[in-house]
């Protein structure tokens, strides 16, 4: 029996809490791994079949969509090991499981058996929620003086399984600095084929607080006692996902977004004209492949995300935007234990200086520099190029009969890294800001904390090109 997923055992306190050491995998070449047309090799295996257990809600079907061999299929045999661990990684990208195993199991001169053993994660969940309503984590430490009115609280309701075919439902009820209540559904398959899904979202918002400018790359907000901002979303989606790696998606959405007139009178330019609705419809196509090994923290392989969006459709409103944006990444093994990244991001904006609440680019999101967290630029057009080396230095799974089964394994990764970025970001007519037009430049140092249920904790120290210097905290898996 041959299994691709190798631990070795270590009791380092009493009977209830024990560690594994992870030995390091052999790493994979994704662009190597599909051999399944070597007929006229001698050292070929054809699947016989494929046993599937541990799915207590999964639909089968759906594990062999995602898993993308079926029964005939031909395996080169020397590449067997490496083939059957990228499967079993595939599986796992998927969040439906917690571990994953493929065995090969009677095999014969040219034929083989797999045995798929999958363990499911808990999915349904009901979770406190506690947020921030910053951009990031120093923003609010720093710059906001760690101000507890900023910080949103509710639950949120998962059901990430609901019918055993991976479709999701979330409900989030959210209260605190923004108010928010949101329904959505997604469903990746709803053919026989396997191949086209769709979804849903609704979503009403209220603020008591508004970001209306920025001055000096920095954002300016305006507090009052009644509600300065309301926004109402619906939307639906169309998915078509033909390669497992590869999915293609359009999005329509309504959207009605409505402020007081004291933030006009604040910021004239934060709608496109004088009133103080504005309803406009969105279209967006997104392009999207991934081809990383492992898709909550990457190490090997590249992704790709592409999208085109239209706000506005002169039906509505006066709103009246297109947007191009790329997201591409590069990752590889240098020496073992050893990786390297490097990421582009790019944005445009047509026409150019659009209004204030349409205006979310450098700084926002995952459009940073690192070591440029406190600033915002409200760019026409804008790149970032982050390039990182990191070292594995740690990597355990504990086990604990103390917590429920679901938690029971809690793995545990460390990685060292140093860094470097590059960013340049175009306004026609940049105002205040200073670091508009500009070449822009970070570097430092930090660690990733890589743990289960896809949670990342980054701890970066970085200096930036005006020579400030500090230590950021994320919580998300971006390099």
């Amino acid at each position: 029996m041959l299994t691709v997923s190798v631990v070795s055992a270590q009791k380092v306190r009493g009977p209830l809490v024990t560690v594994q050491r992870i030995e390091e995998e052999p790493q994979l070449d994704l662009n190597q791994l599909s051999r399944r047309d070597h007929i006229h090799d001698t050292n070929y295996l054809v699947v016989n079949k494929i046993i599937v257990t541990g799915n207590k809600k999964t639909k089968t079907s759906i594990i062999l969509r995602e898993l993308g061999l079926n029964p005939g299929d031909t395996l080169y045999a020397g590449d067997l090991n490496a083939y059957l661990e990228e499967k079993r990684q595939q599986l796992l990208n998927t969040s439906l499981f917690l571990t994953v195993h493929i065995y090969s199991v009677n095999t014969s001169v040219h034929r083989v058996d797999l045995h798929v053993e999958v363990f499911e994660r808990l999915y349904f969940l009901v979770i406190p929620m506690l947020s921030l309503a910053d951009r990031n984590f120093n923003v609010w430490w720093v710059q906001e003086h760690r101000r507890l009115d900023r910080l949103n609280y509710g639950i949120q309701l998962y059901e990430n399984n609901l019918t055993g075919k991976n479709d999701r439902l979330q409900l989030s009820l959210q209260h605190g600095y923004t108010r928010q209540y949101t329904l959505q559904y997604q469903l990746p398959y709803f053919d026989k084929n396997l191949t086209q899904g769709m979804g849903l979202i609704v979503s009403y918002s209220h603020n008591r607080e508004v970001n209306y400018e920025s001055e000096s790359d920095k954002q300016v907000y305006f507090k009052s006692d009644y509600f300065l901002k309301q926004q109402f979303t619906f939307g639906v989606n169309y998915t078509y996902k033909r390669a497992i790696r590869l999915r293609n998606k359009i999005s329509l959405t309504y959207n009605v977004y409505k402020v007081q007139d004291t933030i006009l009178k604040r910021n004239p330019d934060f709608f496109p004209d004088n009133n103080t609705t504005q309803k406009y419809l969105e279209l967006s196509y997104n392009f999207d492949y991934v081809g990383a090994d492992i898709w909550t923290y990457p190490l090997n392989g590249f992704n790709i995300n592409a999208n085109l969006v239209r706000k506005g459709f002169g039906i509505l409103g006066k709103v009246n935007e297109t947007t191009i944006s790329a997201d591409a990444a590069k990752y590889w093994t240098i020496f073992p234990a050893t990786y390297g990244a490097v990421e582009f991001i790019g944005e445009m904006h047509f026409p150019e200086n659009q209004p204030y609440f349409l205006s979310q680019e450098m700084g926002y999101y995952n459009n940073y520099l690192r070591g440029m967290e406190y600033f915002v630029l409200e760019s026409d057009r804008f790149g970032i190029l982050r390039n990182t080396l990191k070292q594995k230095i740690l990597a355990l799974r504990i086990h604990s009969r103390l917590l429920p089964k679901q938690f029971s394994t809690i793995p545990l990764q460390i990685y060292l890294k140093m860094y470097g970025d590059l960013g340049y970001s175009y306004k026609k007519n940049p105002g205040s800001s200073f670091l508009d037009n500009e070449l822009l430049y970070t570097y430092g140092a930090g660690a990733d904390v890589v743990s289960f249920y896809d949670a990342v904790l980054r701890v970066e120290y970085s200096i930036n090109r005006l020579g400030e210097k500090g230590l950021f905290l994320h919580f998300k898996s971006t390099f």
